[in-house]
This record gives structure tokens, C-alpha cells and sequence, in this order.
């Protein structure tokens, strides 16, 4: 896949259009950032959401979907657009079901009300709820995703947009048992738009399945991806579909996908970067498909060297020979021509606009530690992009860069929240403790976004510096799910000083948000004989709405003392509370859990256990 960065795609989801406050009445402040460099107060936008003024919601929700998952969440605003999916107005219900796809897994309780809008008449809300779904699909218990699934399909008897949004939700639900259906379904159409769906889907579903694969055979696909590679219409899609085929993807197209790097549309070659670097492989042992890729790296337009060189870094190490040639590229301050610069409406990463941030980025997926001091330049480069390009190349050569700790620790105090974030996530790869000083500076940043990279990265550093366990302590209250779900991993990860503070994340597992939770599992699981003790609390929390959750708490009892690692639960697995806590059921000879924490505390223990044996115990307000 095209290596573009976890910090760029979240500060991507985190960009938004100026909100319209004289048409909802929000009044904007410079306080905590939440919607770009402004926020808004939340009972405000629930009052304005429940109103169901089309007038007022529809801004709002429009504004929400470009702010992302983390401002609905900031907001706490997930039930009231849910209600909103029953609105009259096809418009609001096709707002709020785009809103929920941004939300993901919280939103799977709105399930039965998405499904319930395949049933409108309007094109508009079908495909919204279709792709709403195909989001939420990943989480979806197996019993309503059977049932979701038979929905679905029996839209790709609707019309074109409606058949090409149930097929790519199809492949979101993973409905491998679908594949024969899309087969029968691509042996008879007509418009190209919708056969290149079919393909995209059934390249998806054939890596899941051999009954999936045997769908879409490999004589099949060499002649149908063939002839969608030459067809203008269906390039982008056979593309897709060849990137989702990776090493079963047909090596006589090698040379074909290589030459769609060159194409004048901007998004077939950045599919074209991402199918090369599937078949990272294949293309390196090809010396041909190779000349043609390091011939594009001196071609005369930038826009093809940024592809030729986005491709290689997709590559990853398998490009690793070319690695002297790219590292020239880092000085070519050319960028692609305006006219390049948007794509369906759609922001296109700078890796695909200059070829130095291409490069910086391709060096550092390659390995190359010896290119480290051309990377580092990259970080006084005007364009944040860059910066943060070269950021976290530094990162993934690890301690191969350490020499360079230092001037990513005076990048700690960039303008751009992207470059902390990118810079702090580079500092706890290099494991550099000297950067301590500064990431615990980064704890009470204004954006939460630099916050939880601060806090992983100390994770990684912590060890033994109890000075900043209480900088981190402090980080517990964060506002945001995603932060304090790090401040509980990095608490836990604290080898001295991490068994005093079982009790503080023992309490996190009662947490509104499901990652902060499963971070508490996790982390008692971490904590040997003073996590043990709460092993009861844990498999209670197996019974949690969350499978993130679940699998977080089996991690956690395997690490307490279970003698064979489990298997990956079932979402829809019974979960009867004696049945699950009979399978959880320690070894008999297992030492006692409390032992060696004192007698005092062992006395504690022993009493709260007795209480709970004579259901004398109250769990309200436990901790």
C-alpha cells in the first residue's frame, strides 16, 4: 500500500470548510481546537441536530463529516445524528448516514436504521446508506451482517450508482459468499463504471477465499484486466483491483501498470503507485518493469517522477537499490502543475505532487539509513508537507537516524500540529530518552492529535524515568477517548513504577470509550501479580458491546495466567458469564494471584472477594 502517513491522514480527517455561523447560530471560539483552529459548544450542535430544522441541520452535518470521526466524538453528538437517520427530508437522511460512516464502529447502533434506508426511493440516500455500511461492516455481528448482506444485494438490481455503491459495500461486508453473485452479475453488464466495481469487488473477495478466488480465475483475470487497462473508463478500476490481487495479480500487466505511472489523470496514477508497490515482489525481480521505473525517476515531468517515486517507496525495501537515485530527488524543488493538483474532488497526497517529499518518504520505506542526513534536510523545508514527510521517514529508519534526535526535538515546536504529531511519532520510534523532556511538553498540546502521538511515543521511552509518570498521570483526564486511552498504555508500560497505578487504570475499564477500555484490559495484563488481581473484572468485561473490547480482554486473561494462547473470538460467540468464566478458569496450579504484595493488601482482596461471593458487594462507583 502507498505509504502516506498515519499523521497526514489524520490531519486529512481533521480538515474543514469554514462553518457557516449565521445559518446554525454557532458561535465559534479560539479555544480548544475541534473543528480546524475552532470549536464549537457542544450543546449547541446537539440542540441545533435535534431540532431536524433542514435549514439549520444540514450545515451542521455537512460541516461534521469534513471535521471526522474525532470531532462527532469530541462532540458527542453520534445518538443525535442517528435520529436523524429517520428524517423525512431524503437530504438530512443522506447527511446523517455519510456522518455515521465517518463515526465507524460507534455507529453500529444505528445498523437496523441504515438498512432501513435501502428501502427510499431516493438514489441520494440509497448510496449513502450503502456506503455508510460497507464502513461499518468490519464490527458487524454475523447475524445482522447475513441479514445486511441480502439487503445489499438485492440493490444491484437498482440503478447504476446504487449498483456500483452495492458492490464496493459488498467487498466492505467482505461478503465472500457474494462472489459467485458478482461473477454472474460482470458476465452480462454493459456500463463500464459498474463492471469496474464488479472487478474491484470480486479482486477483493478472491484474497479472502479460495471459494471467492475460484470465482475469478486466473486465466479471467489476465484477460479482463487487460482489456480494462485499455480502456480509459475501466483504468482506474482495473488498477484498484490489481493493488487488492497484490502477488496474485497477473505478472504479464507488470509492464502495463507501470506505464499508467505517465498517465495525464492524476488519480490512475496514483492507483497505478499503489499496484506496483502490491506487486513489490514481482516488479523487482522483472529488470524490465525495473529500467522502466528508474527511467520515469529522470523524466522532465515532476508529476511522473513524484509517481515513479511514490511507487518505489510502496516498493519498500525491494527498491532498496535505487535508493541512490531517489536520494537525489530530494533536492528537486519542482511540483506538479496546478491543473494537478485536485482529483474528483478529492485532496491528492503531496507524494504525488513533488517529488522531493516522494522521495524523502521512499527513503525512508527503503531502509536507506545511509541517505539519514539527506532526510533530516527535509525538516527545514518551508512546506509542512514536506516536514512532515521527512519526520517520518526519520522514524522509520529508527535508531539508524538517532543522530538526528535532536533536530526533531526543535521541531516539537512547529506551527504545523501535523509536524509535532509526525515528529513526536519519529522520537519514540528512534527510542531516543532524551526526547522525554520535550514529548512531556507535548502532553498538554492544543491538538489532541499531537497529544496521543506524545503519549505513544513515551510509551516507548518511559521505562524507568519516573519523573514524567506524573505528566502522564495528568493525561488520564483528557477529554479525548484516543488520549487517554495512550496515557493508560503508557502508564502500563512503566516497568518500576507501573504495578502502583493498577488500581487508576483498573478504573478505566468502566470508560464511555471503548479504546480507552480496551487499553485498561490490556494494560492489567501487562502489570503481572498487581493486574491479577482484578482478572474477575476483566472477564466480566468480556461481555462488553465492543469486540475491539473483547479481544483486548482475552489478550489480557491469556497474559493472566491462561496456559494456551485463544483463538480470535467471535463477535457473535455465546457469552454466557459462567460459561465464559469457566473457560477462563486458571490452571489449578497457579500461585496466588496477591502474593507478594503484602498482607495488608492480600486482606483487602480476600474481604472484597467474600463480600462478592455474598452479593454484598456494590458495583456503583467500584473505584
Amino acid at each position: 500500500a502507498l505509504p502516506i502517513s498515519v499523521t497526514f491522514a489524520m490531519a486529512v480527517a481533521l480538515q474543514t470548510l469554514a462553518p457557516s455561523a449565521t445559518a446554525v447560530g454557532l458561535r465559534l471560539q479560539t479555544t480548544r481546537p475541534i473543528l480546524g483552529k475552532t470549536s464549537v459548544e457542544q450543546d449547541k450542535v446537539a440542540t441545533i441536530l435535534n431540532t431536524g430544522n433542514k435549514e439549520h441541520v444540514l450545515p451542521v452535518l455537512h460541516h461534521l463529516v469534513a471535521a471526522g470521526k474525532a470531532t462527532i466524538e469530541s462532540l458527542q453528538v453520534t445518538e443525535c445524528i442517528g435520529r436523524l437517520l429517520r428524517h423525512k427530508d431524503s437530504q438530512v437522511a443522506a447527511a446523517a448516514a455519510e456522518a455515521i460512516g465517518v463515526v465507524g464502529a460507534p455507529g453500529q447502533r444505528h445498523a437496523e436504521a441504515l438498512v432501513a434506508l435501502l428501502q427510499r426511493p431516493s438514489d441520494s440516500v440509497v448510496t449513502a446508506a450503502l456506503a455508510a455500511i460497507g464502513k461499518l461492516g468490519a464490527g458487524i455481528q454475523p447475524a445482522q451482517k447475513a441479514l445486511m448482506v441480502r439487503q445489499v444485494a438485492e440493490c444491484l438490481q437498482g440503478s447504476v450508482p446504487v449498483r456500483v455503491a452495492a458492490l464496493r459495500t459488498l467487498g466492505g461486508l467482505k461478503a465472500t459468499k457474494q462472489a459467485l453473485t458478482i461473477y454472474e452479475l460482470l458476465q452480462g453488464e454493459k456500463v463500464p463504471e459498474v463492471t469496474g466495481a464488479a472487478v474491484e469487488t470480486l479482486a477483493l473477495l478472491a484474497n479472502m477465499t479460495l471459494e471467492a478466488e475460484s470465482c475469478f480465475p486466473e486465466d479471467m483475470r489476465e484477460k479482463k484486466l487487460g482489456d480494462m487497462l485499455s480502456n480509459p473508463r475501466t483504468r482506474y478500476s482495473a488498477l484498484v483491483a490489481i493493488s487488492h490481487l497484490g502477488r496474485k495479480a497477473p505478472e504479464s500487466l507488470m509492464s502495463s501498470v507501470a506505464e499508467a505511472l505517465t498517465d495525464d489523470d492524476i488519480s490512475i496514477r496514483h492507483a497505478a503507485s499503489l499496484a506496483i508497490g502490491a506487486m513489490a515482489e514481482r516488479v523487482s525481480s522483472s529488470d524490465d518493469t525495473v529500467s522502466q521505473l528508474m527511467a520515469m525517476l529522470k523524466s522532465s515531468d515532476a508529476s511522473v517522477r513524484a509517481a515513479a517515486t511514490t511507487a518505489m517507496a510502496g516498493m519498500g525495501p525491494e527498491a532498496a537499490p535505487a535508493a541512490d537515485l531517489v536520494a537525489t530527488l530530494v533536492q528537486d524543488m519542482e511540483e506538479a502543475s496546478v491543473q494537478q493538483r485536485t482529483s474528483a474532488g478529492q485532496r491528492i497526497s503531496p507524494q504525488m505532487l513533488m517529488p522531493r517529499c516522494a522521495a524523502l518518504t521512499a527513503l525512508g520505506c527503503m531502509k536507506a539509513q545511509k541517505h539519514a542526513d539527506a532526510v533530516a534536510l527535509g525538516l527545514l523545508d518551508k512546506d509542512w508537507q514536506v516536514r512532515v514527510a521527512a519526520a517520518e521517514s526519520l522514524g522509520k529508519l529508527g535508531e539508524g537516524a538517532r543522530s538526528h534526535a535532536s533536530s526533531l526535538i526543535g521541531c516539537l515546536s512547529d506551527d504545523s500540529y501535523v509536524v509535532r504529531a509526525a515528529v513526536c511519532t519519529a522520537l519514540g520510534s528512534m527510542k531516543a530518552p532524551e526526547a522525554l523532556p520535550g514529548l512531556s511538553q507535548a502532553f498538554e498540546d492544543s491538538s489532541h492529535v499531537v497529544r496521543y502521538c506524545a503519549l505513544d511515543a513515551a510509551a516507548e521511552l518511559v521505562g524507568e524515568a519516573e519523573e514524567y509518570c506524573h505528566e502522564v498521570f495528568k493525561a488520564l483526564k483528557d477529554k479525548n477517548g484516543q488520549v487517554r486511552a495512550a496515557a493508560v498504555r503508557c502508564l502500563a508500560r512503566h516497568r518500576e513504577l507501573g504495578p502502583n497505578y493498577a488500581g487508576v487504570i483498573a478504573r478505566f475499564m468502566l470508560d464511555i470509550d471503548p479504546d480507552v477500555r480496551a487499553a485498561a484490559a490490556i494494560g492489567l495484563g501487562c502489570l503481572g501479580p498487581a493486574g491479577f488481581c482484578f482478572e474477575d473484572e476483566v472477564n466480566a468485561l468480556m461481555n462488553d458491546s465492543s469486540e475491539v473490547v473483547r479481544q483486548a480482554c482475552a489478550q489480557a486473561l491469556e497474559q493472566m495466567g491462561l496456559r494456551a494462547g485463544m483463538n480470535v473470538l467471535k463477535p457473535l460467540a455465546a457469552r454466557n458469564a459462567s460459561a465464559v468464566r469457566a473457560a477462563m478458569a486458571p490452571p489449578p496450579d497457579r500461585k496466588d494471584p496477591v502474593e507478594g504484595l503484602g498482607q495488608y493488601y492480600k486482606s483487602i482482596m480476600m474481604r472484597k472477594s467474600n463480600l462478592e461471593k455474598s452479593g454484598k458487594w456494590v458495583d456503583e462507583d467500584l473505584f
